[in-house]
């Protein structure tokens, strides 16, 4: 029988994919991360993974075992909740967002959830990409698209739209903007094509049918920026820049309307600290509507 000490370290390798991304996490060495696989595998008599140029693969025992693993898993993690919670109300609940909302948006009015909840504390996880509950990189998690998956618990956080902006200085200088005709002959900001996280950000053709992009981003906050210096005109969510001196809507009759959607594992929903978050972020977005579906 192996010691189920070394089912987190399976478990990281197979979240992380690689020996040192692994050991990083848990604060070790690869060395070790190594050494309590091949523990597991010498006590099933059979390989867990298998190494690509790509990382660890999962092989079909492996498929067999991280469900079981994920098991325990979850036990220990409501053990843990459960006793953290009578011994010291709420601590920390890690939420991932994107920028957009996470930075312009959620922070700024987060004041009012520590002053209800004096022991809770916050890990805003703030970056362009999805962040994965599934691989324990946070326990909330704001996604541009719904995620499909039965081990989650998602719903509609809110709807949200986007609109066109632009700086003064770039107006000047630039040709007649009068109708959507006009912006063909006008320069674009945008999102780098093969870097897209989600294709819900595939909306400069919605405006433009062959844009000419002069500057691409991963990140929502550096088009708002480059918009703001004037290099062209950006597609931004109207909670992030119509109160932004450096920029002015331009066709305000022309907008695009996305969603946001909040999700957690379905084992953790039951949990005091996440819920006051959860619910904080629901009731929230409900109150602020008029911002996040600013006409």
């Amino acid at each position: 029988m192996f010691d189920w000490n070394d089912l987190r370290y399976f478990l990281e390798l197979q979240r992380s994919g690689r020996l040192l991304t692994a050991a990083k996490r848990l604060n070790t060495t690869h060395s070790t991360v190594a050494r309590h696989i091949e523990t597991i595998e010498h006590h099933l008599g059979t390989a867990l993974f298998v190494q690509h140029a790509q990382g660890y693969e999962l092989t079909p025992a492996g498929q067999a075992l991280l469900k079981h693993a994920e098991a325990m898993e979850n036990v220990a993690l409501l053990a843990q909740e459960e006793i953290t919670q009578a011994m010291a109300p709420l601590g920390k609940i890690r939420l991932g967002v994107t920028e957009g909302i996470g930075i312009m948006f959620i922070t700024a009015r987060l004041r009012g959830l520590f002053e209800r909840y004096p022991g809770l504390e916050v890990e805003l996880v703030a970056v362009p990409r999805f962040v994965s509950i599934l691989n324990r990189e946070a326990e909330i998690s704001i996604h541009l698209e719904r995620p499909n998956a039965d081990l989650l618990i998602t719903r509609k956080l809110t709807d949200y739209t986007l609109g066109l902006y632009a700086s003064p200085t770039y107006l000047e200088r630039a040709p007649a903007l009068n109708d959507r005709d006009d912006l063909g002959q006008h320069d674009w900001i945008g999102y780098v094509d093969d870097l897209l996280f989600s294709q819900e950000l595939l909306f400069l053709n919605t405006f433009c049918r062959t844009p000419t992009v002069t500057f691409r981003s991963t990140s929502v906050i550096a088009q708002q920026q480059a918009a703001s210096a004037g290099l062209g005109i950006a597609v931004l969510p109207n909670y992030m820049a119509r109160h932004d001196p450096a920029l002015v809507r331009v066709l305000p009759h022309e907008s695009v309307q996305r969603s946001y959607w909040i999700s957690t594992r379905r084992e953790l929903h039951k949990s005091v600290r996440l819920r006051v978050v959860w619910d904080f972020l629901l009731a929230l977005c409900t109150a602020e509507q008029p911002v996040l579906m600013a006409p």
